[in-house]
């Protein structure tokens, strides 16, 4: 195809307006998302705890954000909400929403296995010179 026929073509143009609409979205999301920032560190600060709603809002915000940048950047053909399901909580393909403590006791051991990991390095130059 030349340049010609694909400036004719109504997928091209389709795709175009595709992209504005979502690309508008997006801007308008990245605002949502820092409220939902602000908010959920004042609640954090307040109250020490999080708004469980509002983390399941964040997350599939988030998974519907990423759906609009996959398209818009052609990553995928696959159109975002309202072409497609509104993203659920808790069901991204990418990335985990459990978190992993680390304790004092398991942080200090490596540490602990770092220094001796250095020093047995140190002593092997040592012996080598």
């Amino acid at each position: 195809m030349d340049i010609k026929e694909n400036a004719k073509n109504v997928d091209v143009w389709t795709r175009g307006l595709f992209i504005l609409v979502f690309g508008l979205i997006f801007y308008f999301l990245f605002f949502l998302i820092l409220l939902v920032v602000v908010f959920q560190f004042v609640m954090k600060l307040l109250t020490t705890e999080l708004n469980s709603q509002l983390l399941d809002f964040s997350d599939s915000l988030t998974q519907y954000i990423s759906q609009i940048l996959l398209y818009i950047t052609f990553k995928t053909e696959e159109r975002p909400f309202p072409y497609n399901p509104w993203p659920k909580a808790g069901t991204a393909s990418t990335g985990s929403t459990t978190k992993k403590k680390v304790t004092k006791k398991k942080a200090s051991k490596k540490k602990t296995s770092v220094k001796s990991a250095a020093s047995d390095t140190d002593e092997n130059m040592n012996k080598q010179d």
